[in-house]
This record gives structure tokens, sequence and C-alpha cells, in this order.
């Protein structure tokens, strides 16, 4: 499989807080992992110069040079030391982005299907939903039977396209399940969609 180029974009920058003021980080060590939190550190990296390495280290600019990531990986949880990791996808055909979802036809309670396997390491970034007839209906999504959302989405207006809360575990790996469930319906609801945004395949 390719190595895909990350880095050396307008966006690929670290910065820091200095005296109350952000300014750019230069010198800064940045790790690569599969998961914004834990999860396993990429340390299979190739550096500007084809040298191998386990991290990059920002120019005197703050900005994050050119790199390959490992063999077939699109999308990186990138880690400078802060509080919270950043989602840094490739250059290129590997940063495309897709949906997936699912047409639920008169559904009359409660119904689960598992409607895509990763490829690859992607990241879900939301979970829209859209409601026709009825008066109401509940849906989430799940990542290997662990929901998506925090809260169900409440498809409150019918016709309409609404997007859930803040996604939860968003990261994928390859062989990772996703799923589309509707919790709830009241009214005879004739159909109910489903669509996740996925990003890094």
């Amino acid at each position: 499989m390719p190595r895909y180029r990350f880095g050396a974009s307008v966006a690929d920058f670290v910065v820091q807080p200095k005296d109350g003021i952000w300014g750019v980080a230069p010198g800064m060590p940045v790790t690569f992992w599969d998961s914004p939190t834990g999860g396993t550190w990429y340390t299979d990296l190739l550096a500007e110069t084809g040298a191998a390495t386990s991290q990059v280290v920002t120019d005197a600019s703050g900005a994050i040079p050119e790199f390959q990531g490992p063999d077939g990986v699109t999308g990186m949880w990138a880690d400078a030391g802060g509080t919270t990791r950043v989602w840094m996808t490739a250059r290129g055909t590997g940063g495309a982005g897709t949906s997936k979802g699912l047409v639920f036809a008169a559904p009359t309670g409660p119904v689960t299907y598992v409607v895509w396997r990763a490829p690859r390491a992607c990241v879900v970034s939301a979970v829209h939903g859209y409601r026709q007839g009825g008066t109401g209906a509940t849906v989430n999504a799940q990542k290997n039977g662990a929901d998506l959302l925090a809260t169900d989405l409440s498809l409150s207006t019918a016709d309409t396209w609404l997007t859930g809360p803040a996604v939860q575990g968003e990261a994928m790996a390859a062989g990772d399940s996703l799923a589309v469930a509707v919790r709830a319906v009241s009214g005879e609801v004739t159909a109910v969609t489903v669509q996740i945004d996925v990003q890094g395949v």
C-alpha cells in the first residue's frame, strides 16, 4: 500500500500560549496516533529527507514539515503535548470524505443495521437524520456497537435534515463496523434516513 504525505500545508502549524498570547511553537516535537485519546502511536514515519522517524519537529516558523505516514494510513491524530489531539488528513486522494447511510421504510420501533466496515483508519465527523411523516423519531449511529452520539438525535421537525450533537469516539480503525439505528418513532412515520459523514477514506 502507498504512503500518503502529510504536513507542509497552510493549516499545519503548532501554536502555544506565552504571556497570555498565542503564537507559533518552533522546535516542537509532534507525535501521531490512531485515536484522540490513548490508542497506538504511529512510529513508522518517514521524514522529508526519507529518514525513518517516530515523530516530526516543527520548523522555526512553527510549521509541521512534509512527512510520510505509515503504509495506507490516510489520517492521524497529532499530539504536540497539549491537552487535546488534532485530526490531520493526508494530502491528495487519501484525504477524501464520504457519507454512509440508510433509509428505514415505515419503522414502527427500535431497529439497528450495520451499514459499513471501515477499510482503513478514518474519522466520523457528523451524524444526520431526516424524518418523513409521523410526529417524531430519535436516531443514533454506532461504532462496534457503541453509540457515537451521547444523546440520541431527535428528528423533531419533519422533512428537514437535522444534525446530532458532538460525535463521541469518532476515530475508526480498519475493520471497525458502523451502524445506524432508529431508537423510537411516534405517529405514522413513512421513512427515516440516517446519514454518517466519514473523513479520511
